[in-house]
């Protein structure tokens, strides 16, 4: 009898720990971004950037994902980092301004959320 008492109690406390945890979680869809960011990160083309902010970012929330969106992921990242190799002038102008612009926006907002004290604190 004592075991299902701790074992309930065990159930709860998870239960109420979960909704904090998924909190911090993003969406697949910003995963697969952040990942095309890192992709144009790492592109030697578009000249230096430091993507360890972006790396971790996606080591990170691409923990105990389904491996199918794990896929779209490494894909996203192949794709931006092999566009910007192939890029030229125009292209390539565009793809730096999305680096520095959107995906600096994106590190940014997720480094903030993560250091962000929890609502009601």
């Amino acid at each position: 009898m004592r075991i299902l008492g701790l074992t309930i109690a065990a159930v709860f406390a998870a239960s109420a720990a979960a909704p904090a945890l998924a909190a911090d979680r993003v969406s697949d869809s910003e995963l697969v971004r952040a990942a095309r960011c890192l992709g144009l990160a790492k592109a030697a083309n578009l000249g230096a950037s430091d993507a360890s902010a972006l790396q971790a970012f996606v080591k990170t929330q691409g923990r105990s994902r389904d491996p199918l969106v794990q896929e779209r992921v490494d894909a996203a990242e192949r794709a931006a980092k092999s566009q910007a190799g192939k890029a030229k002038d125009t292209l390539k102008a565009s793809l730096i301004a999305e680096r520095d612009g959107a995906c600096k926006a994106l590190v940014q907002a997720s480094s903030t959320a993560s250091t962000a004290p929890p609502a009601g604190a």
